[in-house]
C-alpha cells in the first residue's frame, strides 16, 4: 500500500506550529496561549525613550534579565496591561521598584524608579507615592492599563547613570523572556489614560 502523502494543509499546520514551539523556545516572541503573555501591551514609558534588545548582556549578577528603556528623569511610567500593582522597597540594586502583576497571568517588573525630589540625582526623595510612584496609587491597588503608576529614575545601582526603567516581562509569573518583541509592537501613549484612585477593585 502507497505512503500517504501530507496534504498542504498538513504541511501548513506543521510549519505554524514549529514556529510557535521555536519562539517560545527562544524566549523572544508574544504569543496569545493560555498563560502566556498578551501579544500586544501597552509601552511602558511615556514620552522620548531610547532602548534596544539588551536582554541577556552581560552584567556583574549575571544575564541581564530585561530591557533598559532610557528616557528623562520623572518620565511617566504605565501599566502596560490591567492588573495589581505590589511595592518592592528593599533591594540595594533595584532601589525603587514595583511589581505588576497582569490580568494575563504575565508578571512586569518596573526597576530603578525615580527617587529624586529635584530635576538632579539628589536622591532626596524616597520610596513612595508622589516621588517614585503615581500620587494616590497604593501597594497592593488595582490598575488599568495604561494607568499612570510611577516615574522614570536612576534609583538603586543606577545612581548617578542615565535615568531609565529596567523592564523586565515573566509570562505566567514564570522565567524572565526578552521584553524587545512586545516593545517594539507595544502601543505607545502621548500622556496616561488613567490616574490612580482609591478604588481597588480591578477595572
Amino acid at each position: 500500500m502507497p505512503a500517504t502523502r501530507p496534504t498542504a494543509r498538513t504541511v501548513i499546520l506543521v510549519v505554524f506550529a514549529s514556529a510557535l514551539l521555536a519562539a517560545h523556545a527562544s524566549g523572544h516572541g508574544p504569543t496569545s496561549t493560555s498563560g502566556a503573555a498578551p501579544a500586544k501591551i501597552i509601552f511602558p514609558v511615556i514620552g522620548a525613550v531610547t532602548y534596544s534588545d539588551d536582554f541577556g548582556e552581560p552584567r556583574a549578577q549575571g544575564g541581564h534579565p530585561g530591557n533598559d528603556i532610557l528616557a528623562h528623569r520623572r518620565a511617566p511610567v504605565v501599566a502596560v496591561e490591567a492588573g495589581r500593582v505590589v511595592f518592592w522597597t528593599r533591594s540595594a540594586s533595584a532601589g525603587c521598584m514595583l511589581y505588576l502583576y497582569g490580568r494575563s497571568g504575565t508578571t512586569y517588573q518596573y526597576i530603578h524608579l525615580n527617587n529624586d525630589l529635584t530635576a538632579r540625582n539628589d536622591n532626596q526623595g524616597g520610596c513612595i507615592a508622589g516621588v517614585a510612584y503615581a500620587p494616590g496609587l497604593g501597594d497592593g491597588q488595582s490598575v488599568s492599563g495604561g494607568e499612570l503608576i510611577g516615574y522614570v529614575g536612576d534609583s538603586g545601582d543606577a545612581d548617578g547613570r542615565h535615568p531609565h526603567l529596567h523592564f523586565e516581562l515573566h509570562p505566567g509569573d514564570g522565567k524572565a523572556v526578552s521584553p524587545f518583541p512586545w516593545l517594539q509592537d507595544g502601543e505607545r501613549l502621548v500622556h496616561p489614560l488613567s490616574q490612580p484612585s482609591s478604588s481597588s477593585a480591578l477595572r
